[in-house]
């Protein structure tokens, strides 16, 4: 069974996408990656609907996911392919459709580099929005899931992949090396920001602390900070000494509180601080009482 949540996500999603191809990738004039490119291409040549050639190009990618991610993932692709064409064919049949397009041209002042950052947000967003609620939107989509479920490979870096090998031939077509580059920039941010939805919002900073004073520091901790630690159990290579190492993850506007605490308790303390992408658990996704944070 399909949640309704997801199936309105998708549908949203498609939405938001189809908003920032209609309106802002088209009147400028720029290209995109996957089976979008193509249809792009096809549009620019001979004026065949966006709407109509998304949906021919995309029956045999069907088939493909049907073969190898099974049929949830089949319908929820149909729904997100379909929802945008649909989305596309509403904003190409809107009366005021080329007014709109002009009004956003005119309201950038014709500058593409804004319209590159308007247009990677926009698309980012809802193709985050549509990947986090299990679809796709066909096309290129497909074959970056398919890579995303047999690596361990980000979807954003295999669809900024995927997107660099097609508009190289939309390149060779066009020949229009400038516009391609600003392609370029706007499909980097877009893969951006559908790793930054991915991630849901719950990043922070890992901290790795050597140091000899591990009992005092986790107490500063859990009463400045009001975080949990984690002790580690380590051995220094030359002194052969036992260690306790502290670990703690924090919040990213915690992180310069984070380092004078450990500066005033121990300043020859050994720290490593990391990335934590995604982090999942009481304090950043859950409460005391372990229900769900919304944020």
């Amino acid at each position: 069974m399909f949640k309704f949540k997801n199936i309105l996500a998708i549908i949203l999603g498609a939405g938001i996408f189809s908003f920032g191809i209609h309106y802002l990738v088209i009147p400028f004039h720029l290209y995109e990656g996957g089976a979008t490119g193509i249809t792009l291409i096809v549009y620019y040549l001979f004026k065949i609907p966006v709407s109509t050639t998304n949906l021919v190009i995309n029956i045999p990618l069907f088939i493909l996911a049907w073969k190898l991610l099974g049929n949830r993932t089949l319908y929820l692709s149909i729904l997100g392919t379909f929802s945008v064409s649909a989305w596309l064919k509403l904003f190409e049949l809107l009366p005021a459709s080329k007014h709109l397009q002009d009004y956003f041209f005119s309201a950038l002042d014709g500058d593409v580099l804004l319209a590159c950052l308007g247009t990677g947000i926009i698309l980012g967003v809802g193709l985050g929005i549509i990947f986090n609620a299990g679809g796709t939107t066909g096309g290129t989509d497909i074959v970056a899931r398919i890579f995303n479920k047999y690596t361990s490979i980000s979807m954003g870096r295999l669809m900024l992949t995927v997107d660099f090998i097609v508009i190289s031939l939309v390149l060779l077509v066009f020949k229009d090396l400038r516009m391609v580059s600003y392609t370029l920039m706007f499909v980097f941010i877009t893969s951006r920001v559908i790793d930054l939805i991915a991630e849901g919002g719950f990043a922070g900073k890992g901290f790795l602390i050597v140091t000899s004073k591990p009992i005092e520091l986790a107490e500063a901790i859990n009463e400045k900070l009001g975080r949990g630690v984690t002790y580690l159990q380590g051995q220094g290579f030359y002194s052969k000494q036992d260690l306790q190492i502290v670990y703690c993850v924090v919040s990213r506007n915690e992180m310069q509180q984070m380092k004078k605490l450990i500066n005033d308790i121990d300043p020859f303390a050994f720290t490593t601080i990391t990335e934590a992408h995604e982090i999942l658990g009481e304090g950043f996704t859950l409460d005391s009482n372990k229900q769900p944070i919304v944020k």
